[in-house]
């Protein structure tokens, strides 16, 4: 009788693990969350594109290079009270902005610190909201005046939906620049199944979301040195990312997202939902990717020139905290050496880490601002 039970107990759990999942409002992100999440090499996570009912994906052999924590906090407690309402809530998603020091005359400098998104959710739908920034110390709302529906439950295998939105940062006299992003999301479930990950294996559905926008740079007042006229710049932001969702995680539970550039995706960043890690004593592959980096110290910028041999690099300043205060793409051309510059006007005097990585490995490199 023991032997039938335990039997029975392994093939409901077999049933169970390879079930079609639905994801629905509660399995997205609540306020209070705080959830770990590890960067993988690129070069470590394998075929990512094969999909389909039924499919077991493994990525168990992705090695960790760095860990991070999505932390969702009450719009009360952030920065912005309650600007986004009582039911929306933040995530700070950079500290600093990178914004190049270019002189205007009769415009002071201007610095963006203390980047917020704010979400919501319903039973059908999980939205961005908005953008909580500091313009020179001073909180400013930023709104989608056509919300950004990131999901819609509930959500199941063969879904297609799209959607568009519209945002804009706050304009008025005394700010020079508006952004203006607007496009459309296309959201589509295109496989169940498991998935394996260092963290473990799950059920799971398998979505693809991309990101068509057209992102301005918009003069809201009259610059002498450009024109009589205020200007506007226009371009492109396609991005994609393939998620593996499962139930009860809250954030995907594997994710490689990156850029589109017609129908050539571009990956730039791996991440699985994970648990702490000791990174003391783990040994990362190391490559020479920068031929050289100078000046060191630097002031106002640093050059890194880079062999055309190792393509595209992903570039990371990193403070002795740990924490990331820049990070540029440094795209490859033709030429046999390539250069490439980091302006560093925003950045504190003192030590950091430079980071370089691509699918092959990475280079770190102390430099020193003065």
């Amino acid at each position: 009788m023991k032997k039938h039970l335990l039997i029975l107990l392994i093939n409901f759990f077999t049933l169970s693990l390879l079930a079609q999942i639905s994801i629905g409002t509660s399995d997205m992100p609540v306020s209070g969350d705080t959830i770990r999440y590890s960067n993988a090499r690129l070069s470590s996570v394998g075929d990512y594109t094969t999909t389909g009912a039924n499919y077991s994906w493994n990525f168990d052999t992705l090695r960790p290079t760095s860990q991070g924590r999505r932390d969702f906090v009450a719009g009360t407690n952030t920065p912005y009270s309650i600007i986004f309402g009582f039911t929306a809530y933040g995530e700070k998603t950079l500290d600093t902005v990178p914004i190049p020091n270019i002189p205007i005359p009769g415009i002071p400098a201007i610095s963006i610190t203390d980047m917020y998104s704010f979400y919501s959710k319903s039973s059908t739908k999980f939205i961005t909201e908005g953008l909580g920034l500091k313009l020179n110390g001073i909180p400013l709302p930023n709104f989608y005046t056509n919300e950004d529906e990131l999901y819609f439950f509930p959500l199941n295998y063969s879904d297609r939906d799209s959607s568009t939105f519209r945002f804009s940062t706050i304009s008025n006299t005394l700010i020079p620049f508006q952004y203006i992003k607007q496009g459309h999301r296309i959201t589509e479930v295109d496989g169940w199944g498991t998935i394996a990950t260092p963290h473990g294996t799950v059920s799971c559905l398998r979505v693809v979301t991309t990101q068509y926008s057209i992102d301005t740079l918009k003069g809201t007042i009259t610059l002498p040195v450009i024109g009589t006229q205020p200007f506007a710049f226009g371009f492109p932001n396609y991005a994609r990312s393939y998620q593996w969702l499962s139930t009860g995680e809250h954030i995907p539970y594997f994710e490689v997202s990156g850029t589109l550039n017609g129908t050539t995706f571009n990956p730039n960043q791996a991440r699985y939902r994970d648990n702490y890690i000791n990174f003391v004593g783990i040994k990362e592959e190391t490559k020479n990717l920068a031929i050289s980096v100078f000046p060191n110290p630097a002031t106002n910028q640093i050059t890194v020139i880079t062999n055309k041999d190792n393509g595209n690099i992903k570039a990371e300043i990193v403070d002795l905290q740990g924490k990331i205060v820049l990070s540029k793409d440094l795209m490859h051309n033709s030429e046999i050496k390539n250069k490439h510059t980091l302006d560093l006007n925003l950045l504190a005097k003192g030590l950091y880490i430079l980071n370089l990585s691509n699918l092959e490995g990475k280079q770190s490199l102390k430099i020193s601002i003065q």
